[in-house]
């Protein structure tokens, strides 16, 4: 069902992502292993634009948080996991069910910030490492995935990394410490070759700018939790 109804939902999204979308290289997954795409988080429209740049039905994994009634519709239809990002019960369920889609060969959106970046100084803020254990576990593959908006000209551009996979998930903290690497020069690829925050005239006054009109587009956000979650990400709690 959930199938079916993906090309229904991929064309209300258009309506609601007011960006033109441009993937700059291929993805290349592995055959044969279910995938997790493993993406940085900026904006509240980085879940709908993954699902229509990948042209698959894909799972999203989303901290419960206020939403828009026809986000929560759209996330409903479409099928979501969700998890209470402090809470550890909640954390170690939303586990179990990661690995039981991608054990029955679904695949996954990930977000292993666990909150919005619009930060000044960290390309990536620390990651939980949750996502290197459920991917071994499942025996499944990583996809990292950059995405970097340029609000002027009203575009998103997606970059796609190398699958992780096999011994370089078993280990959790060189695992999670590659894939913030990977993620934080996909970024960085994208940035260079961006008008608004060209990385050679980088003006902190203009990335405050540029966070403000984040925030301003999604206004049921809730900054201040948000802010909490980064906080517990940089106090190392896993």
């Amino acid at each position: 069902m959930r199938e079916k109804l993906y090309p229904l939902l991929t064309f209300l999204a258009k309506y609601k992502v007011k960006y033109r979308v441009e993937a700059v290289n291929a993805c290349s997954p592995l055959p044969d292993k279910p995938v997790i795409y493993a993406a940085n988080h900026s904006a509240f429209c980085d879940i709908p634009i993954v699902l229509r740049v990948m042209g698959r039905h894909i799972y999203p994994f989303v901290g419960k948080q206020n939403l828009e009634v026809l986000d929560k519709i759209f996330l409903t239809l479409n099928g979501t996991i969700w998890v209470d990002r402090q809470n550890k019960e909640s954390r170690a369920e939303a586990k179990k069910t990661l690995i039981k889609y991608l054990v029955k060969g679904c695949s996954v959106l990930w977000f292993p910030e666990a909150t919005w970046n619009l930060t000044a100084n960290m390309l990536m803020l620390p990651m939980r490492w949750g996502i290197i254990e459920v991917a071994h576990r499942a025996e499944a593959q990583i996809i990292p995935m950059a995405l970097e908006y340029d609000r002027n000209k009203r575009t998103c551009r997606v970059k796609f990394g190398n699958p992780m996979t096999g011994d370089v998930l078993a280990d959790k903290a060189e695992g999670i410490r590659l894939l913030r690497d990977e993620l934080a020069t996909l970024r960085w690829d994208l940035m260079c070759n961006n008008d608004v925050l060209h990385r050679e005239q980088l003006d902190v006054m203009q990335l405050k700018s540029e966070a403000e009109s984040a925030i301003d587009e999604y206004p049921p956000l809730d900054w201040e939790y948000e802010i909490t979650l980064q906080l517990c990400c940089c106090n190392g709690k896993k």
